[in-house]
């Protein structure tokens, strides 16, 4: 009996060395964190989005704090459909670096997809307090204005054009399509008047003026009944 015993045991020490063996080189062999990196501006660079879901995902697993590996896999899940991976990882990238642009951009695409209205809301507003941005006060009156809310997209409007100071023509086009979204279209005009005084080449803003029948020109007025 012992000696048909020994020939198993060896065999059994034989095969967990094997794969110990194995365990150790799989771990020898990981890919190194800018290897992984590549893989996945690779797959963006070719819009192959799931795969890289794959390579950020292990890249982000890697390291909690690498907010870019946390973004770009926001980005990537958020192109497969993936909202809730989106928002968790976004999430995090936001909470790393909270000023980025395009962070802040997937992150209220995300909420917005899932219909997360009260939480879409709340990040526009902080983050437009926080950063004084024409450009995100004009996003938070964007979606306002899609969500049937005219009091927050109207004084979102003020505060972009007071903070864009006339330097663009967003802030009036946007005041332009909430004026025609509640039909006044003497405020619609308004606003693209100021818009046009301000870049009478602008294609967005004489496209606009077409819209609800006006002329572009120095003697342009809106027609009654147009």
């Amino acid at each position: 009996m012992m000696g048909s015993v020994k020939p198993l045991n060896r065999s059994i020490i034989v095969f967990a060395g094997l794969l110990l063996g194995i365990s150790l080189t799989a771990c020898s062999n990981r890919i190194p964190s800018t290897a992984l990196r590549l893989k996945g501006e690779r797959a963006v660079s070719i819009n192959d989005w799931p795969a890289a879901v794959h390579w950020y995902g292990q890249l982000a697993d890697r390291d909690q704090t690498d907010w870019r590996a946390q973004a770009a896999l926001g980005h990537a899940a958020l192109e497969t459909g993936d909202l809730p991976t989106a928002r968790r990882t976004l999430e995090i990238a936001s909470a790393l670096k909270p000023a980025n642009a395009d962070v802040a951009r997937d992150l209220a695409d995300t909420l917005e997809l899932q219909e997360s209205w009260d939480d879409l809301f709340a990040y526009l507003h902080d983050r437009a307090n926080t950063t004084s941005s024409a450009n995100d006060w004009l996003r938070l009156a964007r979606v306002a204005i899609e969500a049937d809310d005219p009091d927050t997209a109207r004084e979102a409007i003020r505060t972009a054009i007071a903070v864009d100071g006339g330097a663009t023509v967003a802030p009036y086009l946007r005041a332009a399509r909430l004026a025609r979204r509640l039909g006044d279209d003497d405020d619609a005009f308004h606003a693209l008047s100021l818009a046009w005084q301000l870049d009478p080449n602008d294609e967005d803003v004489q496209a606009a003026l077409r819209d609800i029948g006006v002329v572009p020109g120095p003697t342009m007025r809106l027609t009654q009944g147009q």
